[in-house]
């Protein structure tokens, strides 16, 4: 299917920066016996809730949800003293039927969570953006490991300049996107050792604008969100966090997904789904769930890759404002999905508009 419409919306304050390209394009999906639909009553918040807006999502074996939420007063203290701003993210728990189960690890101090993931051993991965940190954590909520120092930007092997996420190896290794202003992938073994990097800034082949996600799929590839531009949030940052080369978007620059091995070889781009803001992947079974601008305004697609022929099997039409990260039911096959900046969709922020979101059959 090609779509030829421009995008007409934009991350906030990349307005006058970054120009995002043609809307996603994909292959045609066949239409499914049961396509998904939204679970309107998931989740039930408890009385009182509040947050700003969803930023990660992960589901364990048992069918628990975990989503995590950067809380009101995130940006209290910005644009100059996020490295001093002691955050206020919060890990949720629900169950399968959207019934809260409680909150976990507030303690951890978390400035500006961006992801969550859980590994095959049942540990929950939090990947702090603006704390320039990555933590496993047990389900308790108690560190085991922690990368990276607390509110300190690096590009050296113990420093990250704003992390995005996780992708597990078969080996029991594991892949950091160091993505928002590093522009690189960071392999680590299984106990925290650094092992290497990969990736420079720049618009060529096998090179990185911002790292916005990372999975291995069922063929063994690492398959990386490459978003357009080495500024993104800029408001978020402090003086001399962004090196001077990324403060100018690079003519013609589109966002893409890309192939690497997962030894860290750039392969080719993975174009079954490309253009558009290219923001979301995660890999479950024998296929591949991309997040990207689709059909409507103001809202992003999912689509659902089969990973073996690399054809799309299932589009999930404005299936966020912005599909910032997914997990999927292991069980039912049901996708839990965080969306950032509902605003941008006119939705509402917090409890009340669409900060996770639940697509079942």
């Amino acid at each position: 299917m090609s779509i030829t419409k421009r995008l007409s919306w934009t991350v906030l304050g990349l307005i006058a920066l970054v120009s995002f390209g043609p809307l996603a394009q994909a292959r045609q999906a066949p239409v499914a016996s049961e396509p998904y639909r939204l679970d309107q009553s998931w989740p039930q918040y408890p009385p009182g809730s509040e947050f700003e807006m969803g930023t990660g999502i992960a589901v364990d074996a048992q069918g628990i949800v975990y989503a995590i939420s950067r809380d009101r007063d995130h940006w209290a203290s910005h644009p100059l003293a996020m490295s001093r701003y002691r955050g206020h993210g919060s890990i949720w728990m629900f169950d399968p039927n959207g019934s809260y189960l409680g909150k976990f690890a507030e303690d951890q101090a978390f400035i500006g969570p961006h992801s969550i993931y859980i590994d095959r051993d049942g540990f929950i991965w939090v990947v702090d953006r603006d704390g320039h940190q990555v933590k496993k954590l047990t389900s308790e909520g108690k560190p085991v490991l922690s990368l990276g120092e607390y509110g300190r930007f690096g590009d050296d092997q113990t420093h990250f300049n704003g992390p995005t996420g996780v992708a597990f190896l078969p080996n029991g290794d594991f892949v950091v996107s160091d993505g928002y202003w590093n522009s690189r992938l960071v392999w680590f073994s299984a106990t925290g050792e650094f092992q290497k990097q990969v990736g420079e800034y720049g618009n060529e082949p096998g090179q990185l604008g911002v790292v916005h996600a990372v999975t291995v799929d069922a063929r063994g590839r690492l398959l990386v969100a490459n978003v357009c531009g080495g500024a993104l949030h800029p408001y978020v940052t402090v003086p001399g966090q962004i090196a001077e080369q990324r403060l100018q978007p690079i003519p013609g620059c589109q966002s893409r997904f890309d192939v690497f091995t997962q030894d860290g070889a750039y392969v080719e781009p993975w174009s079954v789904v490309e253009g558009g803001l290219t923001l979301s992947l995660a890999a479950h079974g024998n296929q591949i769930y991309a997040g990207a601008t689709g059909t409507q305004p103001g809202r992003q697609d999912l689509f659902i890759v089969n990973a073996e022929t690399d054809r799309v099997v299932e589009i999930i039409t404005g299936a966020s404002v912005y599909v910032h990260q997914m997990a999927i039911d292991q069980t039912s096959g049901a996708i839990y999905v965080a969306s950032v900046y509902p605003e941008h969709g006119g939705e509402t922020r917090g409890p009340t508009g669409p900060s996770f979101v639940r697509w079942t059959r």
